[in-house]
């Protein structure tokens, strides 16, 4: 399965790689790549920084899969704007 490139998929990709330290694929989960809460947190941070987005804590627990998280993040983009 492949995602469309998207600059929101783009920048969480290289979020994520940075956060985690490895690579990451379209259907990465974050905890099973290593993250835990404390990267959740400064994964979230970074987002927030760079997209502009607030995500909650909830919400990577909630959406851990990569593209489902790619589409939270570009549906609460929409949302604010």
């Amino acid at each position: 399965m492949t995602t469309p490139a998207t600059g929101v998929h783009e920048a969480v990709v290289a979020i994520w790689t940075e956060v985690l330290g490895t690579e990451v694929t379209p259907d990465a989960d974050f905890f099973l790549l290593g993250g835990h809460s404390l990267l959740a947190t400064r994964m979230i941070a970074r987002v927030e920084q760079t997209l502009g987005v607030k995500v909650r804590m909830r919400d990577v627990f909630d959406h851990a899969e990569l593209d489902d998280f790619v589409g939270l993040v570009t549906d609460l983009a929409a949302a604010q704007r």
